[in-house]
């Protein structure tokens, strides 16, 4: 495993440490489990196998996030990504796991943890379609996108500059389905998705890459400020010792890039430049 950027991390965690609070994770367990939400089906984010097991990078984090705060295990609900902030605020779960761009919109409702990963976006195409190259290929075609998401705020944005209109569909597995049978040309998904789906779907391929610097984080409910503090200690911790690098060896095949927010430990608690952001310095405790 590669350990560049690991160092920084670190000595960055420890500048400070004489004049910064240490704040430490749970030391004992809860029997409640963490309840997360995900769009099961958003491979290789999170995905159902056979057998009824859900599997996937969301999934995986989820997990050693539960373990080190303490609760008993990971609960996964289903939630098609429209629907995914009315389940929160219903309380129907703890925490959206699904992969959710941070937002001035999302931030004016939700309460964010610090950014897990900086991720593009991807158009994919039928393997016959030699039409599209770039977005500007789009013009007078048809766009599918999973309604509600990050994909379908990028197409929303960008449909009268480029002259494509938006298809949406409640999940990513029938919006791709839309270009395989020709109900749509091209899908726009995450750039992980992109390169899964073309992998596993020789119908399908990868025709252009747009690049963003937009953030991804997970979310609670705004009263829930004890929660996401927690959660983000973990996820801190799991940065400076390495396993959410690992972790995305493993799901999307390669180790992050330096500039990554998965390389990076933030100040403070939530997105900086964003509502919900408490600037209070803090060294995760890690033991």
């Amino acid at each position: 495993m590669q350990t560049s950027g690991l160092n920084i991390m670190r000595t960055m965690a420890l500048i400070g440490a004489v004049v910064a609070p240490l704040l430490a994770l749970p030391g004992a367990a809860s029997a409640e489990p963490l309840r997360v939400a995900a769009d099961v089906g958003y491979a290789p984010w999170a995905m159902r196998s056979a057998s009824g097991d859900t599997s996937g990078f969301s999934i995986d984090v989820a997990e050693e996030i539960a373990k080190r705060i303490g609760r008993d295990g990971v609960e996964v609900i289903d939630v098609n990504f429209s629907a995914i902030f009315a389940g929160l605020f219903a309380e129907r779960y703890d925490m959206i796991v699904a992969p959710m761009q941070i937002t001035e919109t999302r931030a004016d409702e939700l309460l964010f943890t610090e950014g897990y990963l900086t991720s593009g976006l991807a158009l994919v195409a039928a393997e016959s379609n030699d039409t599209i190259a770039s977005p500007e290929d789009l013009n007078g075609k048809i766009l599918a996108t999973n309604n509600g998401s990050q994909t379908d705020i990028w197409a929303t944005a960008n449909a009268e500059k480029y002259g494509f209109t938006v298809q949406r569909y409640d999940k990513d597995t029938d919006a791709m389905q839309a270009v395989v049978t020709g109900r749509a040309d091209a899908d726009i998904v995450n750039m992980f998705v992109a390169q899964h789906a073309a992998k596993n779907n020789k119908k399908l391929k990868v025709v252009a890459r747009i690049y963003t610097d937009k953030d991804i984080a997970y979310a609670v409910r705004p009263v829930d400020v004890e929660l996401r503090n927690t959660i983000e200690v973990a996820m801190e911790c799991m940065k400076l010792d390495g396993t959410m690098h690992e972790l995305h060896e493993k799901w999307f095949g390669e180790y992050p890039e330096p500039v990554n927010s998965i390389m990076k430990v933030y100040a403070g608690f939530g997105p900086v430049g964003f509502k919900g952001y408490d600037a209070t310095f803090h060294v995760p405790d890690c033991k």
